[in-house]
């Protein structure tokens, strides 16, 4: 699925682009560049540093194990009792009371259970914070570890996507002085770059920046796009103002 964006430089940023003898579609361009690392940061969950990466996936398994009941990995005999069902397949929650395990509820395919944290998601950042039993799966430590890294590679493919957008918008600058995404920002989302494509349209005035990675409008709303263009604007303005300063000292 895709998700299109384009992008006027507006009056200002041109004016200042002509001052350092680029045209219009140079400042497109060096704004595109910006505004796809920015959309990669507002993409939920927001963040690109490796602190940000430790803190999405701490939130990302804390979310998961309210949905989740992941049986220890030291009580394999659990599990088998769990398997064979009947009375003997029960599970004691936290502060809680013993539950009985319905058939359904045990899951071992990760795409499953990832779905099924989706479905209690409901759209929101995280699940409600004391689910009932009925609506919990179970989950071997393996299975939940599984999950977890599809759903870890699945925040780098999101914010990837964005990062390529980036990094191709960079590709139709043209001249010295390039805008660039950065080797170090998100290395573990760079790794997904090619879901994110960029290209001129119309009169070179405009540039569109795909992101192909799939259900990507759920994580990134209207006003996290706003946010994200004016700071790409607001950062693209001050590199302006200050190579211009830069180059009027270096001719004096």
């Amino acid at each position: 699925m895709k998700m299109r964006f384009e992008e006027d430089p507006g009056i200002t940023m041109e004016r200042l682009a002509r001052k350092f003898s680029e045209d219009a579609s140079q400042a497109t361009a060096r704004l595109a560049v910006r505004f796809g690392k920015d959309l990669a940061n507002k993409t939920q969950p927001w963040g690109l540093t490796a602190k940000a990466k430790k803190t999405i996936e701490k939130s990302m398994e804390r979310s998961a194990r309210r949905v989740c009941y992941v049986i220890p990995p030291k009580r394999p005999e659990l599990l088998r009792r769990l398997k064979q069902g009947g009375r003997g397949a029960r599970v004691k929650l936290k502060y809680g009371s013993w539950n009985q395990v319905q058939p359904g509820q045990l899951k071992s395919d990760a795409a499953e259970i990832n779905r099924h944290i989706d479905k209690m998601r409901g759209g929101k950042a995280n699940p409600p914070a004391n689910l009932p039993w009925s609506s919990m799966i179970v989950v071997s430590n393996a299975a939940f570890n599984r999950a977890m890294t599809a759903r870890r590679k699945r925040v780098g493919i999101h914010k990837g996507g964005w990062l390529g957008a980036g990094v191709a918008a960079g590709r139709l600058q043209a001249g010295p002085d390039r805008a660039k995404i950065g080797k170090n920002v998100a290395s573990w989302a760079q790794k997904h770059m090619r879901m994110g494509t960029a290209r001129w349209d119309g009169d070179r005035r405009y540039m569109l920046l795909t992101n192909y990675a799939v259900n990507i409008e759920g994580l990134l709303s209207l006003a996290s796009q706003v946010q994200a263009f004016d700071d790409a604007q607001e950062t693209t303005l001050k590199w302006y103002r200050k190579a211009i300063k830069r180059r009027e000292k270096e001719q004096r």
